[in-house]
């Protein structure tokens, strides 16, 4: 009998592992998200993978290190062959906008309103950066905001961008 339920829960094991879906890490494929722009026209990030060097950001404009780190991207958004996205996860679209527009931010900004992206990325902590090359691979990962975030981030991008 003991057998038995062993097996039993041993089989179970397996199978749970078998469907948990793999954990995101650097060196995996990006997940892909369909997120509003701020004009209300949705956005898919499969339309950039594979084809360009992306930077992904997750945010908050009511953050200081977030507002810090979309400043930081609107000089490296001058960058050719890059593609920057921020998704922010404000509450409130007017408050989103108001910063973005004080701001002039130029690159795509997408409204999470609902955190759906939360979960696929594994968001804890915002900013949360994402680097991703031409192949849609996670080449990084950067929690928080700081000089060497910021040197690291240049550093890996111009890397990226040289065929």
């Amino acid at each position: 009998m003991f057998r038995k339920a062993a097996i039993i829960l041993i089989v179970l094991l397996l199978g749970i592992s078998a469907s948990a879906k793999s954990a995101l890490k650097v060196g995996s494929p990006s997940p892909s998200f369909d997120l509003p722009n701020l004009e209300g026209k949705t956005v898919s990030l499969k339309d950039y993978l594979g084809k360009k060097v992306i930077v992904l950001s997750f945010f908050a404009s009511w953050s200081k290190s977030c507002q810090q780190e979309i400043l930081f991207l609107q000089d490296l958004s001058k960058n050719k062959g890059l593609k920057i996205l921020g998704v922010s996860f404000d509450r409130k679209l007017k408050n989103l906008k108001s910063f973005i527009n004080e701001n002039k931010i130029g690159f795509e900004i997408l409204h999470d309103k609902k955190l759906k992206t939360l979960k696929d990325f594994r968001i804890l902590i915002i900013p949360t950066l994402f680097v991703i090359d031409k192949e849609g691979i996670i080449k990084s990962i950067y929690v928080d905001f700081d000089q060497n975030v910021k040197k690291a981030v240049s550093k890996e991008v111009q890397k990226l961008l040289v065929p």
